[in-house]
């Protein structure tokens, strides 16, 4: 990798004018300046022993096959939202507007969209996108999405759509045509992909001009080594006003790294970003190289907070985390504030609800405030732990492990790799409270999570930045599925009154107070079952190097979060300003 990369610089950026004899896609590079060539590591664990396993593959749709190093930002979205201001931007559509009962939407194109083949991007586009997924459900990643909730998908004109849904969803477009960190369906080119096989087509013919995007960039090399995009100056937004090009001229993108060799890298600026950093690494990059910021500047936490909030999960179709009051014993185990204190060295912050810390959600916190004061998530207290577990028939003889007819209760945490930081924390606070407490880490751990063979495990919840339905959801039992057979979340908990709120939740829209009333109704039944224990807000510590480019999003400046792997870079690239060398 090391050695690809170095001669990738030579070659592309010495640093002087003239043209460099590096050959692309489109033939003989162009020589691009330092200060305006943006270098960054492959975001995906589908790149293994140094190589971009997909690098000749440009379909979105199937699951975990294309790297979100490209796909993710050139398919310009209807909307882009900022949950850091709780606002939505209107982006190729100038907006939208629901019949009365929400079960039909009329969407309105912005003028003079283009691909970059020249070819308009219309009505179209989004009505073949929406009905192809629908025709290859549940295959495809959003098919059954889209299956469940389109009846109906029509182009009234090129520059306006109409959506018949199944049910009520005043939130259908926020849902699915809203780039909302990683969330967002891509919307493609129907004169590319129509009479193509979705499931097989790669999307990926340097004759054809394939792959085909709206955004503001060309592929100009795709390896196993690297991938490299350039600026185009014929983006339609340009053209038409409604933006300035991005400055950034060039990305390049690196295979995947370890975190040791991203340190590295950005310490001697062969990096602009990176993926984020745990709290040891990125204090180590801040001390080495005073040109590197976080989003909170050079002071904890050193970045923001994610939308994914994590929790310690159970399967809880199995013994003993069936038992509520086991699982409620467990969280009288947990210390939050050690957690943060020590696995993260203070850097980051507790939660006691499934939700991230954001502004749109902060007024149904305080909806249930008595209720986390009743069901006491938030209490350490090894007594009253102890206490839960006699009750049900558990025995600590002489300070050991609780067991049951001899048999100690064993629990064992299947983590990702970010986790190996507080899990250890977590083991041992489980150990003190007298539960048999492990972790393993293992390259299976999501199949492990997936399949419910993960009786305990620690995951986020990618759900709710405006309103609560979204996390809510995912505890619906239509999502619970024997152990052993997959689930696409792994909770495995089911509650027929929990359902019904939820699922008049749905018909709901954002700022009816209705929501509120709904959310407290399931809220009462969550916190009283806890079918996971939160335990920690998951924060993104994102290195931004200031060598050569500056203005990065920050707590300062919210204009966006500034993790490339997700669905909203391209308002980074727009922002972003060279630093003169």
């Amino acid at each position: 990798m090391r050695l690809s990369f170095y001669i990738l610089l030579g070659a592309l950026f010495s640093g002087g004018c003239g043209d460099s004899s590096s050959e692309g896609l489109s033939g003989t590079f162009r020589r691009v300046p330092r200060n305006r060539t943006l270098i960054m590591d492959c975001a995906e664990s589908n790149t293994c022993a140094g190589q971009i396993q997909d690098y000749n593959s440009f379909n979105p749709y199937i699951p975990g096959t294309t790297s979100r190093i490209g796909y993710n930002f050139l398919y310009e979205p209807l909307y882009f939202y900022n949950a850091f201001k709780g606002e939505m931007i209107p982006w190729i559509a100038t907006g939208h507007e629901f019949n009365e009962d929400y079960s039909e939407v009329v969407i309105n194109i912005r003028p003079g969209v283009k691909w970059h083949d020249g070819t308009p991007w219309t009505a179209h586009d989004l009505v073949f996108t929406i009905n192809m997924l629908r025709e290859y459900a549940p295959t495809l990643t959003y098919s059954t999405d889209m299956e469940n909730w389109v009846t109906e998908a029509v182009a009234i004109d090129s520059l306006t759509a109409r959506i018949s849904l199944t049910a009520a969803n005043p939130r259908f477009i926020f849902s699915y045509f809203t780039s909302n960190f990683g969330i967002g369906v891509p919307i493609v080119p129907r004169h590319v992909w129509e009479g193509q096989d979705a499931e097989t087509f790669d999307n990926f013919d340097t004759e054809r001009g394939w792959p085909v995007f709206t955004g503001p960039y060309r592929l100009a090399m795709s390896t196993p080594q690297q991938r490299i995009w350039d600026l185009r100056q014929d983006w339609w937004a340009a053209e038409t006003g409604f933006q300035q090009l991005p400055k950034v001229e060039r990305l390049i993108y690196l295979t995947y790294m370890e975190e040791a060799k991203r340190v590295q890298n950005l310490i001697t600026n062969q990096m602009d970003t990176s993926l984020d950093l745990r709290p040891p690494n990125i204090l180590t990059v801040l001390e080495s190289n005073p040109r590197v910021t976080t989003w909170t500047g050079r002071e904890a936490p050193f970045g923001y907070v994610d939308f994914w909030p994590i929790s310690l999960g159970f399967n809880n179709l199995e013994e003993p985390f069936s038992d509520v009051d086991v699982r409620r014993a467990i969280n009288y185990a947990i210390d939050r504030d050690q957690l943060v204190a020590v696995g993260w060295r203070g850097a980051g912050s507790s939660t006691l609800l499934p939700f991230p810390d954001y502004p749109a959600l902060r007024p149904y916190f305080s909806e249930v405030e008595d209720l986390l004061a009743k069901y006491e998530v938030g209490v350490f207290d090894l007594a009253k732990c102890a206490k839960l577990m006699e009750s049900k028939g558990w025995q600590r003889i002489d300070g050991g492990f609780w067991t049951q007819e001899g048999k100690p209760l064993k629990i064992v945490i299947d983590i990702f790799p970010i986790f190996n930081d507080v899990t250890p924390i977590l083991v041992e606070q489980l150990h003190r409270a007298g539960f048999d407490a492990d972790f393993r880490m293992t390259s299976d751990a999501y199949t492990r999570m997936a399949l419910g063979r993960a009786r305990a495990f620690i995951n986020g919840h990618g759900g709710s930045v405006r309103d609560p339905y979204f996390t809510l959801r995912l505890y619906h039992s239509r999502f619970v599925q024997p152990t052993n057979e997959p689930a696409e979340y792994f909770w495995r908990w089911a509650n027929d009154d929990y359902d019904r709120i939820v699922d008049r939740m749905a018909a709901v829209a954002p700022g009816d107070p209705e929501l509120v009333r709904l959310y407290r109704q399931a809220m009462e039944i969550w916190l009283a079952e806890l079918p996971s224990i939160p335990i920690l807000q998951w924060y993104h510590r994102i290195p931004h190097n200031e060598t050569y480019w500056t203005n990065w999003p920050s707590e300062k400046n919210p204009y966006i979060n500034s993790a490339y792997w997700h669905r909203v870079w391209l308002l980074v690239l727009l922002n972003l300003e060279p630093v003169q060398v």
